[in-house]
């Protein structure tokens, strides 16, 4: 794993990077369950506070997790992000799951195949858990939904993250330390995010 400095510090496996994963799947220091169970852990108390979640999987994830946890037990992985955990925005579709396109107006029809950034992650074998909320059709600088709630950012719960990745920002600023106000300045380690 790579050398971190005082101030970039990893207290928990969902501090980790992508590559920093890889190479403690590799090293068989962790596995892609230990991962995710960590990472769901600590979705589980911010989650609720920052609604930056959109079609939150976590048994889906989880049976993911464990097929790429039985790979690299073999020493056999699919791709260069098997067992790393990822999101993917809102609008991107997932097949199975409903596009809203952050828009009440918008039909809920379940997509009926995977969009090509959703199909590379997955034959790259990286564990999707959840998609991101974005605002209607992605247009509102402020962030505002009409179909997701309203996403707050992490280190000021009394704010939001605006943009049209509002969930997709929360997320990864929400990934990281136990505490926003000792860590504010410090250098973020996230999860991909599409």
């Amino acid at each position: 794993m790579h050398k971190t400095t005082s101030q970039d510090s990893v207290s928990a496996l969902h501090d980790l990077s992508a590559v920093d994963l890889v190479a403690g799947f590799r090293a068989r220091q962790f596995s892609p369950s230990e991962v995710l169970e960590d990472l769901l852990a600590h979705i589980s108390v911010w989650e609720p506070h920052i609604k930056a979640l959109y079609a939150f999987d976590p048994e889906s994830a989880r049976l993911t997790a464990k097929a790429s946890t039985e790979r690299w037990h073999r020493g056999e992985p699919i791709g260069l992000l098997d067992g790393v955990p990822v999101t993917i925005k809102d609008n991107i579709a997932t097949k199975g799951t409903p596009v809203p396109l952050g828009a009440a107006t918008t039909d809920l029809v379940p997509a009926a195949s995977d969009a090509p950034p959703a199909a590379r992650l997955r034959e790259a074998g990286a564990v999707i858990f959840s998609k991101t909320t974005m605002p209607d059709y992605g247009m509102l600088s402020s962030g505002l939904s009409s179909f997701h709630p309203l996403t707050r950012n992490p280190w000021d719960l009394g704010k939001n993250p605006g943009g049209s990745s509002a969930g997709a920002g929360a997320a990864g600023a929400a990934e990281g330390s136990k505490s926003r106000a000792a860590s504010n300045g410090a250098k973020r380690r996230t999860f991909i995010i599409w």
